[in-house]
């Protein structure tokens, strides 16, 4: 697809039931690393099922680097026409090393193809990595969330369709 990580080892691939223990561990993980204790029963819920989804409108991708899942992201409906992306983490190790913009890519491809129109998302503006992944990929910054909510920022992206 052109949009691969240079690591001959890294694979972008659906999510299974599988991969859900180690995309929790890295998820949690890296909340925890920015001082937010996970929300299991709550804001997290969606990582305790991830990779069982059977809704084909639901999109689980993860990165496997050497066979383990190093990295997730998912898109749900959020309306007729448009996807909510959720749960863009990377593992610690993994970070830095190039995987998030190829599985970012793979994904707004994978969301046009399923017919969204457009994308949108919440984060919280202490993950500052992925807060630039987003601008500098075309995303478009929409109104703040109030304080205290989790999530403190807003993007949506238009899905043109493919020439």
């Amino acid at each position: 697809m052109g949009n691969e990580a240079t690591d001959p080892l890294m694979r972008i691939r659906r999510a299974t039931p599988k991969d859900g223990p180690a995309v929790r561990e890295f998820v949690f993980a890296t909340l925890r690393s920015y001082g937010i204790e996970p929300e299991p029963d709550g804001l997290d819920a969606d990582v305790m099922a991830f990779g069982t989804a059977t809704d084909p409108r639901v999109l689980e991708l993860v990165v496997e680097l050497g066979g383990v899942a190093v990295g997730s992201l998912a898109i749900a409906p959020h309306g007729a026409a448009t996807g909510h992306l959720s749960k863009f983490f990377m593992d610690a190790r993994c970070r830095g090393r190039g995987f998030g913009r190829p599985l970012l890519a793979r994904a707004v491809e994978e969301a046009r193809a399923l017919g969204y129109r457009r994308l949108v998302l919440e984060t919280r503006s202490a993950f500052r990595e992925a807060c630039h992944l987003y601008e500098s990929t075309g995303w478009e910054r929409g109104p703040d969330l109030p304080p205290g909510s989790g999530p403190d920022r807003t993007y949506s992206l238009g899905l043109r369709a493919n020439r």
